[in-house]
């Protein structure tokens, strides 16, 4: 990886920031590489069929983990929704380590994909979440998100039920802030201070007279899906998901042997 810039600092977050540095304005920068791209002759250039086959056949993580019982590998969620949800449909993305498994979703159009970072901040996806459905008015958003981010702004159920904003909320529930969980235990640190336990967003939804259910099989989202779009309110889907399961992203920083506090 290399990192263009006129003043490069050589970190990012505490960690190397490539493993090389040009001294260049970005603009020229990338200008100059584009025309020494030319002269030595690319053809095809990066974007080959045989890429794009193999990004089409790999999957995004293989690695394994154990799941302990009444809860989903996050990653078999993510990819299940991508079934059920409609290629056509908005799909806003919540902050924490559960926002790194929608990446896996194929076959989107990226103007139809909302990333929230908000510099590492959870809790404000659902505002975002509210402002694109009544932007698009078709009743085809969905929201994916944390337990521990949603439930910070969990008072906007209400506002979902008085406007009539039909938006299908997807909860990937760990029981805990899932980043700090991760980053506690890299460290070798407690991480009980992040635990809070498995929030019934359900019975939560229904009790601000909106639909929630929670999943006990992956199987019910086909029907899930059917039964919402019947229907004209919003909803929340609450899927408890492993704890165990810990992003690429955490773990290479573990195999570097750098504190992610």
């Amino acid at each position: 990886m290399a990192q263009i810039d006129e003043r490069p600092r050589g970190l990012k977050d505490g960690l190397p920031a490539a493993d090389l540095f040009v001294r260049a304005d970005a603009k020229a920068g990338a200008e100059a590489l584009a025309r020494e791209l030319v002269r030595y002759g690319t053809k095809s250039g990066f974007r080959s069929p045989k890429l794009a086959q193999r990004l089409a056949m790999a999957a995004p993580d293989t690695a394994l983990f154990p799941i302990e019982p009444g809860t989903f590998d996050p990653r078999h969620v993510v990819a299940e929704l991508d079934r059920v949800i409609p290629k056509d449909w908005e799909m806003v993305s919540g902050s924490g380590h559960q926002a790194y498994f929608q990446t896996h979703m194929r076959g989107r159009k990226p103007e139809q994909f909302h990333v929230m970072r908000e510099f590492g901040a959870i809790g404000n996806s659902i505002s975002i979440a509210i402002g694109v459905a009544a932007a698009r008015n078709n009743g085809k958003v969905a929201l994916i998100e944390g337990d521990g981010s949603l439930i910070m702004h969990i008072q906007e159920l209400e506002t979902l039920k008085r406007h009539g904003v039909r938006i299908l909320i997807c909860v990937l529930n760990d029981g805990a802030y899932g980043a700090e969980v991760h980053k506690l235990r890299q460290d070798g640190l407690d991480d009980s201070g992040a635990i809070f336990g498995r929030t019934d967003f359900g019975a939560i939804a229904r009790g601000f007279g909106l639909r929630g259910a929670t999943v006990e099989d992956l199987s019910e989202l086909k029907s899930l899906m059917r039964d919402f779009d019947a229907q004209g309110t919003a909803e929340i889907w609450n899927i408890p998901i492993s704890d165990q399961v810990t992003s690429p992203t955490m773990r290479r920083l573990k195999a570097k042997g750098h504190g992610v506090m």
